[in-house]
């Protein structure tokens, strides 16, 4: 692969429109560490929080 491949590969990722409806937001875990999630725009920072914590449990969506 040249140089030039992967320069085309990377201006593509670029170029790619972000998640419509969707927004990065920081979420508070019930130990006090903070992290990074993607959730639906409007998203209370309640359920921000508590998605943030399944996802680091590892619990399914609906529980």
């Amino acid at each position: 692969m040249s140089d030039d491949e992967v320069y085309d590969d990377y201006e593509q990722e670029r170029r790619r429109p972000p998640l419509l409806g969707t927004e990065m937001r920081e979420a508070t875990l019930p130990d006090g560490t903070r992290a990074v999630v993607v959730v639906q725009a409007g998203t209370s920072q309640a359920e921000v929080d508590e998605k943030a914590a399944r996802m680091r449990r590892g619990t399914p969506e609906g529980k």
